[in-house]
């Protein structure tokens, strides 16, 4: 382990540590550095985490930012303050990593710009979302002040001495831009090189026409409801609810007809009301890197609370997801409209 850190900070009295029991590995680093964390903000943490580390900080000096709607909602319930928006300058900066190198880079160099000349930046990550291959990109534009493994990941750090930003290039690395396909995406959200084969086989599966109100949940950048918008006239709106913001975003700019709705949610925290007509999804069945099957079942679930009596359930899933238990607990009716070796699409009817 190395502890090495020659930012100018001063000490911060009026929060000591009070979470040794919980801690983690920012937490354990910033116990090392207690006597030199910053007194007073703004602390800038983009992809912010419920992480025990930020609780030593007086919430008004944390500027937490997450574009993630349940991650933004857990932030918000442990009496932090998160957002989308960058803060002008900060004292210091964490960058927590995501599964997405591109969104990484970008953020590392969004955080070093905002960063006071003087303050430090902390990088902190998994092995397994590549925190090793981002200490060697950082190696080759600057010095790394120290670094510090712990529980199968590192946390990382620089301070800036002088206003030029070696990132710079990399801010870029995030920007929107249009997909072998054609659609508007951003680098790190789900499926933003291509269509999704499983969309793909969803929208060629729906053999009764799609009218009146309907919603996409989990829409992502927009691909079913674009397809759906497109393909049947007879539809009246369509809701779409996305968790990310970077996919809304792009969904809005796919999407320009005025029967669409868009909004940032996480669907399964929302109100289970709206009597819709149909509904089309292809539910995501993971958290981080762990396949989670209840996040599909929950999608079900959801969907059977909002739509009327006589609505219908259009889905596409790994084939091998066990989602036929829900299905029959939530619909009185359901079927395979189409299987392959990967993906199953299926259509439900009568909700209970």
């Amino acid at each position: 382990m190395n502890i090495h850190c020659n930012a100018r900070w001063k000490r911060n009295r009026r929060s000591r540590p009070t979470h040794m029991a919980q801690s983690s590995r920012l937490s354990k680093l910033f116990d090392t550095l207690t006597n030199e964390l910053p007194e007073g903000g703004p602390i800038l943490i983009m992809r912010a985490t419920n992480d025990p580390a930020y609780r030593r900080f007086d919430t008004k000096d944390v500027q937490a930012v997450q574009s993630f709607k349940p991650s933004f909602d857990a932030l918000e319930s442990v009496g932090l303050r998160p957002t989308q928006d960058m803060p002008a300058s900060a004292k210091a900066a964490v960058v927590e990593l995501t599964r997405s190198k591109p969104e990484n880079l970008a953020n590392v160099a969004k955080a070093y710009e905002v960063l006071d000349v003087g303050g430090t930046l902390f990088i902190n990550g998994a092995k397994t979302d590549g925190i090793d291959s981002i200490l060697k990109n950082v190696k080759s534009k600057m010095d790394v002040e120290g670094s510090y493994s712990k529980s199968h990941g590192k946390t990382i750090w620089v301070n800036k001495a002088a206003v030029d930003n070696p990132f710079k290039e990399w801010a870029a690395l995030t920007d929107m831009s249009q997909n072998k396909d054609g659609f508007w995406t951003v680098p790190g959200i789900f499926s933003a090189d291509a269509i999704d084969p499983a969309s793909a086989l969803l929208c060629d599966s729906i053999t009764v026409p799609l009218k009146g109100k309907g919603a996409d949940l989990g829409a992502g950048w927009g691909y079913l409801s674009q397809n759906a918008l497109l393909a049947y006239p007879e539809i009246t709106s369509l809701d779409l609810f996305e968790a990310e913001k970077n996919s809304l975003v792009c969904a809005q700019k796919n999407i320009r007809d005025e029967r669409a709705r868009f909004h940032w949610t996480d669907v399964q925290s929302m109100p289970e009301k709206g009597a819709y007509d149909f509904i089309i999804m292809n539910p995501p069945f993971h958290v981080s890197r762990k396949a989670d099957v209840s996040l599909g079942r929950d999608f079900i679930a959801k969907a059977s609370k909002l739509l009327a009596p006589k609505g219908r359930l259009w889905m596409v899933a790994n084939k091998q997801l066990a989602y036929e238990a829900v299905l029959d607990a939530n619909f009185n009716t359901w079927s395979y409209e189409e299987q392959t070796p990967i993906f199953k699409v299926i259509h439900a009817r009568r909700p209970k």
